[in-house]
């Protein structure tokens, strides 16, 4: 039986590095003095609403994707960085660009610093760069709360001492996609890299300094059924707050270009997860834990084929239901009209099974076609 997870395992991890080797080929030289993405929403900060500033820095890729592990199974955020050097300045001036965004916003503001990687990774952000966007973060008395997205490898005693010290009073997390509690899910079917223990050794760190953290939970990672993809959301989000995490984003997968998860989807392996899924995992989640631990949730293409849908018909309906219960964390706002689709999800449910895997014959089938 070991023999057989290990021969599966190693047939999705060569799948993936073969769409993660197309994913490279692919990536374009930018202006290393432009982010790759920003957009200002508004957002729930501490007791009330703000506006949040999220800003996808654009660097020379996450270091785990980049590596002979071959990155995640449903990530092409390496797309987002470039080819070309990028460095401490042309960061800051990427962070300039993006915090213009906020000019004559009042506070409170949320900012959130994203790479396609981690902005703990001296690798991927030199250190001299990281401490000059605390600093001005720091001396910008409108920002109230700043999220910054890291891997937990890099969540280091050094690293939080600077960042503790430069925010100061500012509610501060760090982002990490634990995307599963469950080491086998996250092995198996994501690539992840790390071990759950690994994922709690960081937040006990952060917690030494006080500084918050943010559990990633990853609706649906392919080869999982509808059914275990559900039940493994709600368990993780559940074990992510008893690891005493501050905040849980759940994401559903969207289809994105050029990675393990895209080939399974155009040869029909994979559908993302009904928005049904979504509202019950959230649902569940948020009547069984406390108050106090926010679970938001801002689906990436909702309602269309290559993100987390229904049948057409309801899906507008249902995704503004999600963001306005994220924005509220009012499980009301998740009371929606039923669906002449919602029949169709709960047999999909019922008959998918437990299973954990939809079939070991679709990750076989990855051998010398990915």
């Amino acid at each position: 039986m070991v023999e057989a997870i290990e021969d599966l395992g190693r047939i999705v991890r060569e799948a993936n590095i073969r769409a993660r080797k197309s994913s490279i080929s692919r990536r374009k030289t930018r202006d290393p003095s432009r982010p790759a993405a920003k957009w200002v929403a508004s957002a729930p900060i501490g007791k009330t609403t703000g506006t949040a500033l999220s800003l996808v820095l654009s660097t020379h890729g996450c270091s785990h994707a980049l590596s002979d592990a071959g990155g995640c199974t449903m990530c092409s955020y390496l797309l987002d960085g470039t080819s070309g050097e990028v460095s401490a300045d042309n960061l800051l001036s990427q962070f300039d660009n993006g915090m213009e965004g906020l000019a004559g916003e009042p506070a409170p503001l949320s900012v959130k610093i994203y790479t396609s990687g981690s902005f703990l990774d001296e690798s991927e952000v030199p250190l001299d760069a990281r401490n000059s966007i605390l600093d001005r973060l720091g001396g910008d008395e409108r920002v109230r709360e700043v999220v910054l997205e890291s891997r937990p490898e890099y969540v280091t005693d050094s690293a939080l001492e600077s960042i503790a010290q430069r925010l100061q009073d500012r509610h501060t997390e760090i982002g990490m996609g634990l995307e599963s509690s469950n080491d086998f899910v996250r092995r198996m079917c994501i690539n992840k890299g790390f071990r759950t223990e690994d994922f709690t050794s960081a937040v006990n760190r952060a917690l030494e300094h006080d500084i918050g953290t943010r559990a990633y939970v990853l609706v649906k990672p392919p080869f999982m059924t509808e059914r275990a993809a559900l039940e493994d959301a709600v368990q993780t989000i559940s074990d992510a707050v008893d690891m005493k995490v501050t905040t849980v984003s759940v994401n559903p997968v969207n289809i994105q270009r050029y990675t393990l998860v895209e080939h399974l989807w155009r040869r029909g392996e994979y559908r993302p997860p009904w928005l049904w899924t979504l509202i019950e995992v959230l649902r569940r989640s948020r009547k069984n834990l406390p108050s106090s631990v926010r679970i938001l949730c801002d689906p990436v293409a909702g309602g269309k084929s290559r993100g987390t849908h229904n049948c057409g018909e309801c899906d507008l309906a249902l995704v503004e239901a999600i963001r306005g219960y994220s924005l509220t964390q009012n499980i009301e706002r998740l009371q929606v009209e039923e669906c002449d689709c919602l029949p169709l999800w709960k047999h999909t449910l019922a008959h998918e099974g437990p299973s954990m895997f939809v079939h070991e014959d679709i990750a076989r089938g990855l051998l010398g076609n990915a």
